[in-house]
């Protein structure tokens, strides 16, 4: 239970503060429980941006796998998997905040951070990569390096979610979403 609330509140500070802004003892205060049992549950601030990370990636990847692994034509597959990603994101602001300040270039391998998130990110991208090739194979997606497509898709993605983070937020999901896709309709696929 106070592992979750601690996620919970540092998730928070996090997005609004920044890690180096975060302190230890504003995520016992934020998570309404003692420095002490904070220690008991994590090591330090790291550990808990670490339990940020593998949680919430963990979360995003399992639905975006599930999504990604049905009997449908990749392309669509991938489209598919594309609006959880946006939906999940977008229904979580503050880790969206968290992963774009904090990752970097979501198209390069991450650098300077733990390695679960760098973990993470080779996971994902192996994941679209592999989905992009049966696309390719199926003749829907141009030939090429579906890990190249893969980092193209997810710059795509950060473009667009940043942009949308510096907007405000106030544009619908399944809008962005439509116009991601679009977007990589045009950059990866044969035909709309």
């Amino acid at each position: 239970m106070y592992r979750s609330l601690i996620i919970d509140a540092a998730e928070r500070l996090f997005a609004s503060g920044g890690y180096e802004g975060t302190k230890i003892q504003d995520v016992a205060t934020e998570s309404g429980i003692s420095l002490g049992t904070l220690y008991s549950v994590f090591d330090g601030k790291s550990d808990i941006y670490q339990a940020v990370q593998d949680e919430r990636l963990g979360r995003l990847f399992l639905l975006a796998g599930r999504t990604m692994a049905s009997d449908d034509k990749a392309a669509e597959r991938l489209m598919q998997g594309n609006r959880v990603f946006i939906r999940w994101l977008t229904e979580h602001p503050d880790f969206l905040r968290i992963h774009l300040d904090n990752s970097g270039a979501w198209a390069s391998n991450p650098q300077e951070v733990g390695e679960g998130l760098v973990n993470a990110w080779r996971r994902g991208i192996d994941l679209i990569a592999l989905v992009i090739a049966e696309a390719m194979r199926e003749g829907d997606a141009f030939q090429g390096d579906s890990v190249i497509a893969a980092r193209t898709m997810v710059a795509i993605q950060q473009v667009h979610m940043s942009a949308w983070v510096e907007a405000g937020m106030k544009s619908d999901a399944d809008d962005l979403a439509n116009r991601i896709e679009e977007q990589l309709r045009r950059t990866l696929f044969r035909s709309n």
